[in-house]
């Protein structure tokens, strides 16, 4: 099946850590017998760097960084393509997602206050 397969989609790509794709990479490469990166295959990975990064039980911050795909020779055989406008959110939310953009992207300063909306109206937990 996987030597029929023509696109390979990977969601979430962001917390995997390194070392699961360098394992499919092998894998594509001795199943096809091609040397190209995952032998050949288009790889189509989705997810945001700005969110989570793969988990290392017990691991500092630089073994956390260090695992992701991004840090590795085979994140500069990728080929990027970056989303610029939010499809999903309403007109409503425009503002928020783009405030949300200007965090990840550490353009709103060192101090973040959150909007009123992001409390909730009931401050009782059993409610």
């Amino acid at each position: 099946m996987l030597l029929k397969t023509k696109l390979i989609v990977w969601d979430e790509a962001p917390m995997t850590h390194v070392h699961a794709f360098l394992a499919v990479d092998r894998l594509l490469q001795d199943l096809t017998k091609c040397k190209e990166p995952f032998g050949g295959k288009v790889i189509l990975l989705g997810g945001d760097f700005r969110q989570v990064l793969p988990v290392i039980l017990r691991g500092s911050r630089t073994l956390t960084v260090a695992s992701s795909s991004k840090k590795h020779a085979l994140w500069l055989k990728f080929h990027k393509l970056y989303l610029t406008k939010n499809m999903r959110a309403l007109e409503s939310e425009r503002d928020f997602g783009a405030w949300l953009l200007d965090i990840g992207e550490k353009k709103s300063g060192s101090t973040i206050q959150l909007p009123l909306q992001c409390y909730p109206s009931i401050q009782d937990p059993v409610h």
